[in-house]
Formats: C-alpha cells, structure tokens, sequence
C-alpha cells in the first residue's frame, strides 16, 4: 500500500511537471510554431488611467491571448512623436491628438478601443464651495489647452453651460502643466484644473480644495488605443488579441475590485498607498473603465464637432476612416466573465461535477 501511494505521488507530480512544460511552450510559441509576437505600446507618462492595460499584463490577460506587450515612453528617447517615427504598434493617446493626427495625415493611426472613458482631471478651489459650472462666469481659471483631452472637455463643458471661452470668464491655458499648482498657489486664478493625483494630493497638502470632476459632466474618451497601419495589415490577428486583454481587464476589474487595487500598487507604486486608493475610488465611482472598448459614433462626432469649432483640425475626419469598432465588438463576443469561485475549482473538482 505504501509503494502504491509513492508511485501515485510520483505519477502526479510528474503529470504537474509535463503540464508546466506544455504550458511554457505554448507562452514561448504559438499555435503554428512561430514566435510570439510582441507589440509595442506607446504611452506618454504612467498614469491611472492606464490601469486596464497593466492589470492586462499582471494578471496575464495577454500571454492567455498569445502575445506579449512592451511599453515604451519618451524616457531615453530623442524622438518624442509615436505618430512620425517608428517608436511603437499601438499609441494610447488623447482623443484631440489623435484625431488631430488623422486630419493631417488620413493614414495616421486607426483607433480600435477606448482604454478610459471618462476625463480624469479635477478642479481644484481655494475654498470649500457648493460649486456649478455656471458660476465660472467672470472667474479666472488655470487649466489646460484646449488642443488637448482635459482641455477640450472644459471647452465642452463651458459652452453647454451658455458660456464663451474668453468672453464669458478667462482661462489660463498656456501655463506649462509642472507649473500651473504653483501659479495657483501664488494667488493666480480662482480655479485650477489638475490631474487627478496631482489634485488629491494638493487638497492632501492644504493647497485647495476638490470641488468638481469634468469627467462627470461630460462622456469624453480620455484614453484611446490607436494603431499603426502597417501593423493593422501585418498584425491583425495580433490586434485583436490586445483588445481581447484589454477588455478582459475592464471586465475583471467591474466585478472583481481587488484586481485594481493590486495592480495600482505595482505598476504606480510612486505614488503612496492613501493617494492611490483615492484616486481609484474617484475614478471607479465615475465609471472610468467600464467593459465598453468601442467608441460610439456620437461621441466621435461631439469630439469632431467640438475640435472644428474651435479650429483644430486641418482637413475634415470622419467616423469611418478613423475609427475600427470590429476589433471591440469581437472582443465582447468572445470574453465572458467567469466568476472566481468558478475559475478556483479543480480540474478533479470540475468532473465530479
């Protein structure tokens, strides 16, 4: 009895060894042998809003999909446009950049998936106040420019509220962004709009404090993933597997919240543990990312409609040549939420079921 209970612990372990070499062939090597294919992800800073993207590689949502994700930034780079030079496969960038890019260029890089749907900026007051956007009229306030996603959302939401950008109030949109808290804090401006970390921690320090969120007041895209197309043509099956990870991430994150906070606390460990989880309570609660890759055509138009008006687009866009929703609605077909009791059942388990 002793022997046969030996020889069945050997059989086991055995049969754990063989699978994990099966499973470490097929992370090195797809389906027809050939290496995996690597895409390069082009993102401008590490941010919050990323988030689906690094639970994706945390949690191996890409390697399950067979491919492997690189990031790159400008960091020790001497070129800084991912639009002009051969510096990745996929860019997340803003909605004003990117279409900005398409107008001037109608080969310029097709958006697949929204990474983050809502803008993920705060205003920040010197008091305590029971804040509306109507009552910007008259004041003076720093925010960003309005050739960029924070800035074309304050656009936004001015004019709906019946008011004209430098008629009706003034706006500090030239101020470099490193600088804007400090001319803030200088006695500048009645108002200031700042990211998200950056504003948290102001009101942590005293600086001001929190009294308005635009992405709550506009259903603004902050973070698009547009590709290249040469990468489009000779990687599309590639493509689709990014897009299966990314909208994985965003399904697993809505049920499963620890998945979130775990990956804040690897990938933005810069920042220290109070702020994270506030700026991830902020942005759950606005619905930042929910499972919804594709990109609504009324929302393009809004986002065209808005950039024309205020004269930033060199030829006209439009919704089919800029934007490819096959790669989401695929994406949603096939990735189904399996709840984690389900996923924790042995394989023995599973059978005598």
């Amino acid at each position: 009895m002793f022997k046969q209970r030996n020889i069945l612990a050997l059989a086991i372990v055995l049969i754990i060894l063989t699978g994990g070499g099966i499973f470490y062939m097929f992370s090195v090597y797809n389906k027809n042998g050939k290496d995996v294919v690597t895409l390069r992800i082009w993102e401008n800073e590490r941010t919050m809003l990323h988030l689906p993207l690094y639970a994706a590689i945390k949690e191996g949502y890409f390697t399950e999909q067979g491919i492997m994700v690189q990031l790159v930034n400008h960091s020790g780079t001497t070129a800084k446009n991912p639009y002009a030079d051969d510096l990745a496969d996929i860019i997340l960038t803003d909605p004003v950049d990117c279409l900005y890019h398409k107008s001037v260029n109608p080969a310029a890089p097709q958006i697949i998936a929204a990474l983050a749907h809502r803008d993920g900026t705060f205003i920040l007051a010197r008091e305590k106040e029971t804040f509306s956007w109507a009552g910007l009229k008259d004041k003076n306030t720093i925010c960003y420019p309005p050739e960029t996603g924070p800035g074309l959302v304050m656009e936004k939401i001015i004019r709906d509220a019946g008011m004209i950008p430098m008629r009706d109030l003034c706006l500090y949109n030239r101020i470099p962004g490193e600088l804007r808290l400090g001319v803030f804090k200088s006695g500048s401006g009645s108002y200031v709009q700042l990211t998200g970390a950056e504003a948290i921690i102001a009101e942590e320090t005293g600086a001001g404090f929190i009294v308005a969120r635009p992405g709550e007041a506009v259903v603004f895209p902050s973070v698009l993933c547009a590709v290249k197309t040469k990468t489009l043509n000779t990687r599309a099956d590639a493509v689709q597997s990014f897009v299966n990870g990314i909208y994985k991430a965003q399904l697993w994150m809505q049920h499963e919240p620890g998945i979130a906070a775990g990956t804040a606390e690897v990938y933005l460990d810069d920042l220290d543990k109070k702020t994270r989880s506030k700026i991830l309570r902020e942005y759950s609660t606005m619905k930042m990312w929910p499972p919804l890759p594709q990109i609504e055509e009324k929302t393009f138009n809004d986002i065209k409609q808005l950039m024309e008006t205020t004269g930033q687009l060199a030829m006209p866009v439009t919704f089919a040549n800029s934007v490819d929703n096959s790669f989401a609605r695929r994406a949603a077909d096939t990735i189904k939420y399996i709840p984690k009791e389900e996923r924790e059942k042995s394989w023995f388990r599973k059978i005598i079921d």
